[in-house]
């Protein structure tokens, strides 16, 4: 768990709170006029009592009662070590401070004072029980806190893994498909569709591993898909591929794209008889990604998948919303000739998901 010390050093920040504990406390507790000085050698005294409150305080009483919620031996085991404190600390002053420090002015009182052991207990000790005790308490909340937050960043980092993982078979077993129809045909078209599918594989096995790649990368992957789908769809299909803005200096989540164009082709291309045509627009502008993907539609109900394994739309949507939250809108609608997916995402939004993957590879 992350700790924070001044200058990372944790024996410097203890000895910069007892420094400042001493100064503090003289200030607070000069009302004579008998010098800074003098007050400063009775807080001097008074330090290893509020030591040993100190610290038996927040590494032994609050872990084994406070945290604990046994409040009741909290308090009486508080008590007793503020009684413990002031008994030792009256024994210091009374048998070795003042008459080191004091010689002169001195004189040996007994050690079993009440008022006197009372005041330690109440009027110095117990504001350094209750200091290090709210301590002890934003601690805690903070590593709580922490916590969650790696749980957290766990749990969606396994998910995010989980549904990009998804899409591995799902990509490969559609283009498993257009190759088996172009087979069965004799097409010669075959041997090209198998070094664009070797390309595809390459991409998937090695790029697609990685939580981000380049915007460019994906691209080209899309753009071999659509070669492939030319290919098997011929003169009947028209494409249109529209890049514009800076594509090359910004990252994305791998294969978080290719399902869109997937969808246009699988319900708005294969389905249809006459000739059909797709349109897809991809631009970066001012931090955002813009995808556009349109299709030919004449009456069939295009969607992403959701039959079977629900990989296509709910992947999709499940994937943006743990990596852009709140920074990203997907919008799909029908009009009378066309079906339209439009994606708009902050390419920025996501740098902690992202970064909680790579820990995770």
């Amino acid at each position: 768990m992350k700790q924070y010390y001044i200058a990372h050093s944790r024996l410097l920040t203890h000895i910069l709170f007892w420094v400042g504990y001493l100064l503090v406390y003289t200030g607070v507790h000069s009302d004579g006029e008998d010098g800074m000085l003098h007050y400063f050698e009775i807080e001097v005294a008074g330090l290893p009592g509020a030591m040993l409150v100190a610290y038996i305080n927040m590494y032994m009483l609050f872990p084994r009662f406070f945290v604990k919620e046994k409040y009741l031996q909290y308090i009486a085991s508080a008590v007793l070590l503020l009684f413990v404190a002031s008994l030792m600390n009256r024994m210091l002053s009374e048998w070795v401070m003042e008459p080191l420090l004091m010689p002169d002015t001195t004189h040996v009182d007994p050690i079993f004072v009440w008022y006197m052991l009372l005041k330690g207990m109440l009027w110095f000790l117990s504001p350094v029980l209750l200091l290090t005790l709210v301590i002890c308490i934003l601690r805690n909340w903070f590593i709580q806190q922490q916590l969650q937050q790696e749980l957290t960043k766990e749990k969606l980092g396994a998910e995010l893994n989980y549904l990009k993982g998804q899409v591995h078979p799902h990509f490969l077993f559609n283009t498993l498909n257009n190759l088996y129809a172009l087979t069965l045909k004799a097409s010669p078209s075959a041997p090209v569709v198998v070094l664009k599918l070797s390309e595809l594989m390459s991409y998937m096995l090695y790029d697609a591993r990685s939580s981000s790649i380049s915007l460019e990368k994906e691209i080209t992957h899309i753009r071999n898909y659509i070669q492939l789908e030319q290919l098997r769809y011929g003169e009947r299909l028209e494409v249109s591929l529209n890049i514009s803005g800076d594509v090359m200096h910004q990252q994305v989540p791998p294969l978080l794209l290719i399902p869109f164009i997937e969808n246009a082709f699988k319900h708005g291309v294969s389905n249809e008889t006459d000739e059909v045509w797709v349109t897809i627009d991809i631009k970066v502008k001012n931090g955002w990604l813009g995808v556009k993907v349109e299709n030919s539609f004449s009456g069939h109900q295009p969607r992403l998948e959701e039959g079977r394994s629900g990989i296509g739309w709910n992947n999709v949507s499940r994937r943006l919303a743990l990596l852009y939250p709140g920074s990203h809108e997907l919008m799909r609608r029908e009009e009378p000739d066309r079906y339209i997916v439009d994606l708009k995402l902050k390419l920025d939004g996501a740098p902690v998901l992202i970064n909680t993957l790579h820990q995770h590879e």
